[in-house]
């Protein structure tokens, strides 16, 4: 099974994310964020190939969507892992300088 790490960017993304949804739109909204973030990390590891390929931000990166909001990961096919590196907004500008790789 393809091992699953999530950066602590994309960790503060997501609790960045669900506290503003909490606030805005209220604790159903944010709990039904919650469920399609899991749930696409469960696909990501399920078939970690899946995701759009983005060359632009790396040749192992890809991206898969939790409407409007974009997860970007590497998948290392050779390690089978995948590494979930931000969660932003799909309008955001999405550059090189947006991904930290450690």
């Amino acid at each position: 099974m393809t091992r699953l790490i999530v950066s602590p960017e994309a960790q503060a993304d997501i609790s960045s994310i669900l506290s503003y949804l909490r606030l805005k739109a209220g604790t159903a909204v944010a709990d039904r964020y919650v469920d399609g973030f899991d749930a696409a990390t469960e696909r990501l590891v399920l078939f970690p190939g899946t995701g759009s390929p983005r060359p632009e931000l790396g040749a192992d990166a890809r991206t898969t969507m939790v409407d409007p909001y974009l997860l970007i990961y590497d998948y290392h096919l050779d390690q089978d892992v995948v590494v979930v590196l931000r969660v932003v907004h799909g309008r955001r500008n999405i550059t090189m300088d947006l991904i930290k790789r450690r």
